[in-house]
């Protein structure tokens, strides 16, 4: 047990990086959550050959078989850096955003296993996050009104998951777990108002494995989590806010096609219908003080990914197209989101007890171009002008995601 013990100063490392830093993918959520993963688009949920891909589905723990059968630890820590970029070219100017566009992003997950059959497992991620700041008369139709023109939007969170796996046979295992979603830093500023919070909300997951012969069949779920957030409202008046993260469903198909070359196609569903508004509200009397109406609707994504090994060495190649949830009907501007492609490579090193891994992923954002006839109407108590045409314009985003990581077993 002593790898767990030691587990500590990487909680407390995680907790100090990710509350320094967050980032901007897809909705607002960040799938990558290992170096490996980074390198094969996220395609990992059955593969059952490394350690790192336990974050991506825990049941691989209960089946994953060390080279030295004595060693009952497994351990992962990784680094991933996203530099993200976006700006808004309306009718008179292109405005580049503001906000921070380099961050990191750490990750750990370390288990034991108990008996033959039963293992624990704690992973400590940042699933989800989300940056994006706007210079003040960005957007022209708010006229200088710098009560409702957005300015910083900011989601800092990590999530805690401990995991129970169970192997039901030597090629077959299972996992459940409870997540606890840390809200770190919650941020719905105007021009005028700082608006932040923080809080915490719980969930579960399962998670399953099967190896057959050549081919390995996988699926990770994770429940939606509602945050139940606190904090002030121009550092003044107290207010509460709810924010719910979707649920999630992955599934994938893992093919050794010879003994250097495995392929994995994976599709994930997200919830992302539970994001219908942001309601902040005064705590004194549950009234509104601002509104924003979201409705986004559940999306998939579609990832591939291809493993070449030669010797101690490992090529990695990955390619996923994700689907935006939000229409134009409520578009925001505080998450100028659009379908992406992303284009990913990766290398890992043996070692023998441990293994270095490296990705890189290039991501491709469509134009969202917003071109909307419904007036902007301000209302009491102000609603933010999702879907209007305050927020027209053509929005451009750009990401480049590093990653590093090391896994090992004990």
């Amino acid at each position: 047990m002593r790898t767990l013990k030691n587990t500590q100063i990487f909680i407390y490392l995680f907790i100090l990086l990710a509350y320094q830093y967050t980032a901007h993918a897809g909705g607002f959520r960040l799938p990558e959550y290992t170096a490996a993963g980074v390198a094969t688009a996220n395609a990992l949920v059955a593969d059952t050959s490394r350690i790192s891909a336990i974050a991506y589905n825990p049941a691989i723990m209960s089946v994953y078989s060390p080279a030295n059968k004595q060693q009952t630890s497994l351990f992962s820590a990784n680094l991933i850096q996203v530099q993200y970029d976006t700006e808004v070219s309306t009718n008179s100017k292109t405005t580049q955003g503001t906000g921070e566009s380099t961050f990191n992003i750490p990750g750990l997950f370390i288990s034991e296993r108990l008996s033959d059959k039963l293992s624990i497992g704690l992973l400590i991620h940042s699933p989800f996050g989300l940056e994006t700041k706007w210079p003040t008369n960005t957007f022209a139709p708010f006229g200088g009104s710098a009560a409702l023109e957005p300015e910083l939007s900011r989601i800092k969170m990590y999530n805690a998951n401990v995991n129970l796996g169970y192997r039901l046979n030597a090629n077959t295992g299972m996992a459940i777990g409870v997540n606890r979603y840390q809200l770190l830093d919650l941020r719905f500023n105007s021009q005028a108002t700082a608006v932040e919070g923080e809080g915490v909300g719980y969930g579960w997951n399962a998670a399953f494995i099967t190896k057959l012969d050549k081919l390995t069949l996988g699926l990770s779920y994770r429940s939606k989590v509602l945050a139940n957030a606190t904090g002030t409202a121009g550092g003044v008046t107290p207010i509460k806010v709810d924010v719910t993260f979707p649920e999630m469903l992955t599934i994938g198909a893992n093919y050794a096609v010879s003994d250097a070359l495995t392929v994995e196609l994976d599709i994930e569903h997200t919830g992302w219908k539970v994001y219908d508004n942001l309601n902040i509200r005064r705590a004194a009397d549950n009234s509104t003080l601002t509104l924003s109406t979201n409705n986004w609707k559940n999306t998939l994504t579609y990832r591939a990914s291809a493993q070449y090994k030669i010797r101690k060495h490992q090529l990695l190649f990955g390619y996923a197209y994700d689907e935006t949830p939000q229409g134009d009907d409520y578009f925001s501007a505080r998450v100028p989101d659009s379908d992406r492609q992303l284009f990913s490579v990766g290398y890992q090193y043996d070692f023998g007890t441990y293994k270095i891994e490296t990705g890189l992923m290039l991501v491709k954002f469509k134009d969202r171009v917003v071109n909307s006839s419904q007036t902007y109407v301000p209302a009491n108590p102000p609603n933010e002008p999702n879907g209007s045409t305050a927020y027209n314009g053509t929005y451009r985003s750009n990401a480049v995601v590093l990653s590093v990581g090391v896994s090992a077993a004990f």
